[in-house]
């Protein structure tokens, strides 16, 4: 796909996403300076090509719209990951003050199949709460060392495990069995992984994007699922990363930045 843009556009994308990295890869690859911004890196995941990565915090709102104005930017994407919810909120205030295209990237949540034995929550207070009446032992928590911290009160009875991709995240002391490995992108893996711990229910966040095999092998051993699903985001928002990728290559030549 041609550009269509000037290239002195200079495009800011709040990444944590795949769909995300993809999209500031595609853009770079267009020819369009880009900024890739990660709180941390996630993994060994390589950061996108044609990209310039900014990794850390941008110190707050203000530190943003700081950052915004000092290098630039014209067109400003939000593509973090749905259970970013600080993050997101943050990003969505700013947007609505802009004067530059801005764009936010949501993508579908996962949909239960027939197969599929699902609880949603919108709190993890409420998720525990569910699993601790069910009377589940051996639970599979496939949220990220941080978000554990909120799910902790299980192991008060039940045996915890739970997933990372840095030995040095997570709490040491912590009732949590870690297993330190990326997702097994396989249905057999996963379904032999939970099979080996006696896993009997998993509990995940709903971050949407194409379904992984984690669910997959609950249903096929029939383990009921516990999502916490997201925030709902108020504002407009497209769900394919290619739509935004086509819109900003379809944008006149930016004006002046520093009408931001």
């Amino acid at each position: 796909m041609a550009a269509q843009t000037s290239p002195s556009h200079h495009v800011l994308v709040l990444g944590g996403t795949a769909e995300a990295r993809a999209l500031a890869q595609a853009l770079g690859a267009a020819g369009l300076p880009v900024t890739f911004a990660l709180l941390s890196p996630t993994g060994s995941v390589e950061p996108p090509r044609h990209c310039r990565l900014h990794v850390g915090s941008f110190g707050g709102e203000e530190g943003l719209r700081s950052f915004l104005t000092h290098e630039g930017i014209t067109v400003f994407i939000n593509a973090l990951h749905p259970h970013a919810v600080f993050m997101q909120q943050r990003a969505v205030d700013v947007a609505q003050t802009l004067t530059i295209p801005t764009f936010r990237l949501q993508r579908p949540l996962w949909q239960a199949l027939a197969q599929d034995q699902w609880q949603h929550f919108t709190s993890a207070a409420d998720l525990c709460a569910a699993v601790a009446h069910a009377g589940h032992q051996r639970l599979f928590g496939a949220i990220g060392p941080q978000a554990m911290r909120a799910f902790l009160p299980l192991a008060e009875h039940a045996t915890l495990y739970g997933r990372r991709f840095d030995p040095g995240k997570g709490d040491g002391e912590a009732p949590v069995t870690w297993i330190d490995a990326a997702p097994h992108p396989s249905l057999e893996d996963e379904r032999g992984l939970f099979k080996s711990l006696a896993i009997d229910a998993l509990l995940t966040k709903n971050s949407g994007g194409a379904r992984p095999a984690k669910l997959d092998a609950a249903a096929r051993l029939g383990l009921p699922v516990f999502l916490l699903d997201p925030p709902t985001l108020s504002g407009p928002s497209m769900t394919q990363w290619e739509d935004i990728l086509e819109a900003v290559l379809a944008l006149p030549a930016p004006e002046d930045p520093q009408g931001l």
